[in-house]
Formats: C-alpha cells, sequence, structure tokens
C-alpha cells in the first residue's frame, strides 16, 4: 500500500496532461476576465460601488483599489502574462503574475467575486508550483502530485456540491427547484423556450440527474472503466447549464477544462498533431 501511494503522488506521469490543462484553464479564463474587463472600471476602482469595511468587513475590498489612469497598464500585464503561459513563452515565470493579478482582482471587489476566481487561483498556484518536466525516453514526463491534485479537486468539488444539494438544499424534498432556478436572474432566451415547451415533469428529471451525477462523479470519472460514460455525462450537463443560466457559461467552461487532467495522453498527443497541422 505504501509502494501504490508513493507511486500515485510521486509516480512518473506524461507531461503532456498538465500542458493541456494549462491551455484550456488559460483559455477560459482569456474568455472570463475579457467579458468582466468591459465592466473593470466599476469592478477595480473607485468608480464603482465597494461596500466601506465599517459597513461589510467581508465583502469590501481587501487591497487598494486601483487608479482609473491604471487600467490599461494592469490589463496589459493581465492578458500578456496569460498570452505568455497559453503559448509557452517563458511560461513558468509567467504563470506566477497571471497568479497574482487574478488573485488581485477577487480580493479587490469581494462582491463580484465567485467560486470561480477561487478556483483560478487555487489551479494557477497547482500550475505555478509543479516541477519541471524532464525526458523519460522520448516522453516527457513530471511528478505526479500536481495532476492528482487537480483531479481530486474536481472530484472533490463535485461530491461536495452534491452532497450541499441533498443535505442542506431542497433538491431532494421538491421536484421543481430546477424549474425554478432557471427563472428569473438565471433565465436565458433557451431556458424561456424550455419553460414554455417541456413539461415539468422534464425539469425534474434533469435535476435528478443533476444530483445524482455530483454524487456518483468520484465514482464515475474518478474509475477508468466508467471515465468515458462520466466525462460525456457531465459536458453534457455543462452544456445545459451554459445554455439555460446566464453567466454560468464560465463555470462551466472552467469545469470543463479540469476534464483535461482525466483524459488519455495517447488521445491527447493526437489532438496536438491535429490542432498543429
Amino acid at each position: 500500500m505504501g509502494e501504490r501511494w508513493d507511486r500515485f503522488w510521486y509516480g512518473e506521469v506524461a507531461a503532456i496532461r498538465l500542458d493541456a490543462f494549462r491551455q484550456a484553464l488559460l483559455f477560459t479564463l482569456v474568455f472570463y476576465m475579457l467579458a468582466r474587463w468591459m465592466y473593470a472600471s466599476e469592478w477595480l476602482t473607485e468608480l464603482g460601488f465597494h461596500p466601506s469595511p465599517a459597513a461589510d468587513h467581508d465583502d469590501s475590498p481587501q487591497l487598494p483599489l486601483l487608479p482609473p489612469a491604471l487600467l490599461p497598464a494592469f490589463g496589459a500585464l493581465l492578458f500578456g502574462s496569460m498570452a505568455l503561459v497559453i503559448f509557452g513563452w517563458l511560461r513558468r515565470a509567467a504563470t506566477w503574475p497571471t497568479l497574482a493579478l487574478v488573485f488581485y482582482v477577487g480580493a479587490a471587489d469581494p462582491v463580484a467575486e465567485f467560486t470561480l476566481n477561487r478556483l483560478y487561483v487555487f489551479a494557477l498556484l497547482v500550475l505555478a508550483l509543479s516541477p519541471r518536466p524532464w525526458l523519460s525516453g522520448q516522453v516527457m514526463v513530471l511528478r505526479a502530485w500536481p495532476l492528482r491534485v487537480l483531479q481530486l479537486s474536481l472530484l472533490v468539488h463535485y461530491l461536495a456540491a452534491g452532497l450541499c444539494k441533498a443535505l442542506h438544499g431542497d433538491w431532494l424534498r421538491a421536484d421543481d427547484v430546477l424549474w425554478m432556478q432557471i427563472q428569473g436572474l438565471y433565465m436565458t432566451d433557451a431556458a424561456a423556450w424550455l419553460a414554455r415547451v417541456l413539461p415539468t415533469w422534464a425539469f425534474t428529471a434533469q435535476q435528478h440527474a443533476a444530483l445524482a451525477f455530483e454524487l456518483l462523479a468520484p465514482l464515475l470519472i474518478g474509475l477508468r472503466r466508467l471515465r468515458p460514460l462520466g466525462l460525456l455525462i457531465g459536458v453534457f450537463m455543462h452544456l445545459v447549464i451554459a445554455v439555460t443560466m446566464n453567466q454560468l457559461i464560465y463555470f462551466s467552461l472552467q469545469m470543463v477544462a479540469f476534464y483535461v487532467v482525466f483524459l488519455d495522453p495517447a488521445t491527447l498527443e493526437r489532438w496536438r498533431r491535429r490542432l498543429g497541422r
């Protein structure tokens, strides 16, 4: 058992999975930050609404806000460092300023911060601390622990979300939770159309299917034989979330980016060659 434990955390694994995850995650981060950057002056400067520490200590800015004149320089540094990480120029060195700037964005405006920001900070920290790969035979490899941390974080995220819904929410006590959630603030045009044409039991079925997937994700994705089915269900679930819930497309993209760390290295290598051509 000790040998298996050491091999699980510190054995050699193909570096392509971590490289592919890095690119996938950073692409979603660029997409997310570009959307938020349209409101950067409200988000990161005193021109926007920010609670005072006396009124709301937890949601007030935890770091000094930017002067409006510094926004262009901040944006250039933020998107420039992300581009360096994506395209592999000074990748390891550029990961640290990307991490620092993304952390600042969340700390400057906790009201606007979502779980997305914290997951990006967490994933970027793992990438920044990951060891350098080396050549083993004809394959670049590295120690397994960064990959394992990212894999376990996704499974824990799903399981915790499912337990929260099951134990502390209404998902097992009511049949209309999902039908209610897609309306109001979250409603998109697609959700409005579905609410008109689908019977209510269809939303009840989706509600219980989503809850079952989150609770069973450690098995569906963690077990290699079930993994293709688990990843397929997860992609479909996040596609539905992205289409029917306003602004949650960024969350769905982020979650699907984590699926890359579970993909077979040979599959990733084939995709890389095709994209290269």
